[in-house]
């Protein structure tokens, strides 16, 4: 069996990935009387279900799609296990689970009880690897892949696709 180690190991088909960015004329809630101001908000392309996110495990592991599947399930019952037993939970470099509360206030301290508890939430923290990770995102305008009909392009090069910013 072949173990890749490096950690910058990435497979053969991996396709250049951006984060598309869409403009947005928004008045600030704050200021409602100044003008409105543009800002670059975050399209999703699509939501990657969990079978789909198996089947790319598959692809650069030894699991087959169906072994992959069930890690991923496995997975997510021991953190929800974890999780309600009042746990957090990391996971390496990706980062950590954990559960905060929206709770409402009582007026003496014998008066709380666990229907003060509105809401549970689950809380994800990146790590520090993650956060780096991301802040090196490329970003490509949507309407410029439109104009263009490609999502290619470098800011350092201008021979591509001006959509990269």
């Amino acid at each position: 069996m072949l173990l890749v180690a490096s950690y910058n190991y990435q497979p053969k088909n991996l396709k250049t990935m951006s984060i598309f960015l869409k403009p947005v004329q928004r008045t600030n809630p704050l200021k409602p009387n100044e003008a409105k101001k543009w800002y670059p908000v975050q399209y999703t392309t699509k939501m990657v279900d969990e079978n789909e996110v198996a089947m790319l495990i598959a692809d650069e592991t030894t699991l087959n799609p169906m072994e992959a599947a069930m890690a991923i399930r496995q997975l997510r019952k021991v953190v929800q296990r974890l999780l309600l037993d009042g746990k957090s939970v990391k996971l390496g470099d990706w980062g950590t689970f954990n559960v905060t509360l929206n709770t409402e206030g009582a007026e003496r301290k014998e008066d709380l009880t666990a229907h003060n508890v509105k809401r549970v939430n689950v809380n994800f923290q990146p790590a520090d690897e993650m956060k780096a990770a991301m802040q090196k995102a490329d970003f490509v305008w949507l309407d410029k892949i439109m104009e263009s009909g490609t999502a290619s392009g470098s800011e350092d090069d201008e021979t591509e696709s001006p959509s990269v910013v």
